[in-house]
């Protein structure tokens, strides 16, 4: 949680961005323009709400990005239970390793087999997901005790 990213959000972003910016603002609407303390307020959170709107997405834009990414397919039409996904993912698993099995060597001889693997392990995500199971608190939890193993690179990447 305290990681250097998270200081410079803190205290860059957060604290001198919003909390000087907005106290400045806040004297400026009551002092300058005579407007009551009150609506002065509203104002100044308004106008900032407006535009932290565009800082906030840039200094995110990397993270709603990599958001984006973990579903790199689109989603199949229908609903689907975690049986029918289990049974799924076999077959998948099934071709590839048959595929595999065949030409190890040469990946244009399973690459389709194992991208179909790949979308139902990630249409089983989905699934999860939408009958509220907590999938990103269990990568993290995996994460982090993958780190405490020291299978990642220090920096985690």
């Amino acid at each position: 949680m305290f990681s250097r990213e998270w200081f410079v959000y803190v205290f860059g972003r957060w604290i001198l961005l919003s909390g000087i910016a907005g106290a400045i603002l806040q004297v400026i609407l009551v002092d300058k323009f005579n407007i009551p303390t009150f609506p002065a307020f509203l104002l100044n959170q308004l106008l900032l709400a407006s535009v932290f709107w565009y800082v906030d997405k840039y200094i995110f834009q990397r993270h709603f990005g990599a958001v984006k990414e973990i579903f790199k397919f689109p989603r199949i039409r229908g609903e689907f239970t975690p049986v029918h996904q289990f049974n799924k993912i076999t077959e998948e698993f099934n071709e590839f390793s048959a595929a595999y099995k065949a030409a190890p060597d040469d990946y244009k001889k399973w690459l389709h087999e194992f991208l179909d693997l790949s979308h139902a392990v990630e249409m089983t995500e989905r699934v999860l997901k939408e009958k509220g199971v907590d999938v990103s608190g269990e990568f993290y939890r995996i994460v982090q005790a993958n780190k405490a193993k020291g299978l990642y690179d220090r920096n985690g990447g």
